[in-house]
C-alpha cells in the first residue's frame, strides 16, 4: 500500500501536469511566441533547385526576431523571405504575406521580411528585428527568387523554398 506521502505526491504531480491542459489555447491566441520552420522546395522549383533546403526561427515577445539560414540555392543572388498567411501546401505556397494590421496594406512597415544574399556556394543567414509580432495568422515562411530569375527559369512562381511555422 503507498504511503500518504507518496499518494499526496501523485495526485500533486497529476494536479500539475492537468494544470498546463487548456492554458495552451490562452497561449495560442495571445500575439507572439516561438516557432521554427523546416524549408522545403516549392513544386514550382523542386525540379530547378531540389538541392534547396533551409530553416527559419520565430522568437516573439514584444518585438519579434526571425533568423533564417539556408543552403543549395543559386550562388550570388538576392533573395527576399516573408512570413505568410497560409500553409506550404496551400495554392500559392504559403498564401499572402502575414499582415500585422490586416486591414492595412501590403507593405513594408506591415509585414515581416528579410532581405539576403547568397554566398558564391548558395548558402546565406539572416536575422531580422522588427517591433510587428506575429499572431495565429502567421503561417509559414516563404524564401522568394528575384523575379528575373524565375522568368529566366521558366518558374510559374518566384516561391523558391516554403516551411510552414511550427510551435515550440
Amino acid at each position: 500500500m503507498p504511503s500518504r506521502a507518496a499518494t499526496a505526491l501523485t495526485a500533486l504531480l497529476a494536479a500539475a501536469a492537468l494544470s498546463g491542459c487548456g492554458g495552451a489555447e490562452d497561449v495560442a491566441d495571445a500575439p507572439g511566441g516561438t516557432w521554427s520552420a523546416a524549408l522545403e522546395p516549392t513544386a514550382a522549383w523542386a525540379g530547378l533547385d531540389p538541392q534547396a533546403t533551409g530553416t527559419a526561427d520565430v522568437s516573439s515577445t514584444g518585438s519579434t526576431s526571425v533568423h533564417l539560414a539556408v543552403a543549395g540555392l543559386r550562388p550570388d543572388t538576392a533573395y527576399m523571405a516573408h512570413v505568410h498567411d497560409a500553409a506550404c501546401d496551400e495554392d500559392p505556397p504559403g498564401g499572402g504575406h502575414w499582415l500585422a494590421d490586416p486591414d492595412g496594406e501590403d507593405a513594408t512597415g506591415n509585414i515581416i521580411e528579410l532581405s539576403f544574399t547568397t554566398d558564391g556556394t548558395g548558402t546565406a543567414a539572416a536575422t531580422e528585428s522588427t517591433d510587428l509580432v506575429p499572431d495565429d495568422r502567421a503561417k509559414s515562411i516563404v524564401v522568394h527568387a528575384p523575379d528575373d530569375l524565375a522568368a529566366d527559369e521558366g518558374a510559374d512562381s518566384n516561391r523558391v523554398l516554403c516551411g510552414d511555422l511550427k510551435a515550440e
